[in-house]
């Protein structure tokens, strides 16, 4: 069967509409049902949270604490600090970092990369690990440059906590000269 010019338009058309339809009822979905654990945050959203959530235990491995409620805390505390440094940027820097994380959060894009449906939440981390090493080394820099924005993410998560400066030897920031006497400089 031959397809005429006019006939691979309209397939054409009709996929495009499919795929923006799908994404967007995709969209629609997420935001009516946020990821267990998710809080109200500045500048992360409720996907944001939910693929740092899955990010960060693969990324920091033996850094992050074994036990359930230390590994909780310790993420509670990275995404509070993950927060305010995004709430904190310009807001074009803010929304692309929102549109990283909505993009990963689209399912077909989900099953594209993680080759799985579920949620990054339900994931496990043998497949974000998996995901994570073929974004690294992908021929295409948008993939690369999604890798190193999310290993950035959960870098700074954890080392802009107090208690992992420890582990690394570092004894915090420098308090100045007039730190103890009452004075400002």
């Amino acid at each position: 069967m031959l397809l005429s010019r006019r006939g691979l338009l309209q397939a054409g058309l009709l996929g495009s509409a499919a795929v923006w339809a799908g994404g967007l009822l995709g969209c629609v979905a997420r935001r009516d049902s946020p990821s267990p654990g998710a809080t109200q945050r500045a500048a992360l959203s409720p996907p944001a949270e939910e693929i740092l959530r899955a990010v960060i235990p693969v990324v920091l491995g033996p850094l992050l604490a074994a036990t359930d409620p230390a590994r909780e805390q310790a993420l509670d505390a990275g995404l509070a600090s993950l927060d305010d440094y995004l709430a904190h940027l310009s807001l074009p820097l803010q929304q692309e970092a929102r549109n990283v994380f909505d993009t990963l959060d689209l399912l077909p894009l989900r099953v594209l990369l993680l080759g799985t449906r579920q949620h990054w939440h339900e994931a496990p981390p043998e497949t974000i690990e998996a995901f994570l090493r073929s974004a690294r080394d992908s021929r295409f820099s948008l993939l690369r440059r999604s890798y190193v924005f999310l290993q950035s993410m959960a870098v700074l998560a954890w080392f802009d906590q107090p208690s992992a400066w420890h582990e690394i030897g570092y004894p915090g920031p420098p308090l100045g000269p007039y730190a103890g006497s009452g004075r400002h400089a």
